[in-house]
């Protein structure tokens, strides 16, 4: 009788290490996916690129609010940000621009702008305000510049 306790025993830990181990592996890698997309596309509403800068400043001088960052292939002027690709229209009306604004795809993986830029898009899609979408979009140039590019 004490040997069948102990068979029953052993099989009964074996067969809770197997499933243990089935369960610690399909949440290992459902983890691992969760922490490999953290990356997120936003899009940078580029009002153009200049090779000199004083050119540059010239032709922003009617913006209400903007950015600029340097590459190697000029200046990069940046009037809006946005994760959702169907507010570029409203954005872009609300500075009055007849230009072709283009829509540069990046990713960032910096959380704390990423759900600053939902908060804002949320704002801009429930309001026709152009002042309220100006300003908020103001912000969200300033988090960029803050929390994305001076940080690395």
């Amino acid at each position: 009788m004490k040997k069948q306790k102990i068979i029953y025993i052993l099989a009964a830990a074996i067969i809770g290490i197997a499933i243990g181990k089935y369960i610690y592996s399909s949440y290992k890698e459902e983890t691992l996916e969760t922490f490999k997309s953290n990356d997120a596309d936003i899009y940078l509403l580029q009002y153009g690129v200049y090779k000199d800068e004083n050119v540059m400043i010239e032709n922003t001088k009617k913006l209400k609010n903007y950015f600029y960052y340097k590459e190697e292939n000029g200046y990069h002027v940046i009037i809006g940000i946005t994760k959702n690709k169907n507010l570029k229209q409203k954005i872009v009306d609300s500075y009055k621009i007849t230009e072709n604004i283009y829509m540069k795809g990046v990713k960032t993986n910096n959380s704390e702008f990423l759900n600053l830029l939902d908060q804002y898009d949320n704002l801009i899609s429930n309001t026709d305000d152009k002042d309220t979408i100006i300003s908020a979009e103001k912000q969200v140039l300033s988090k960029y510049e803050e929390l994305i590019l001076q940080s690395g």
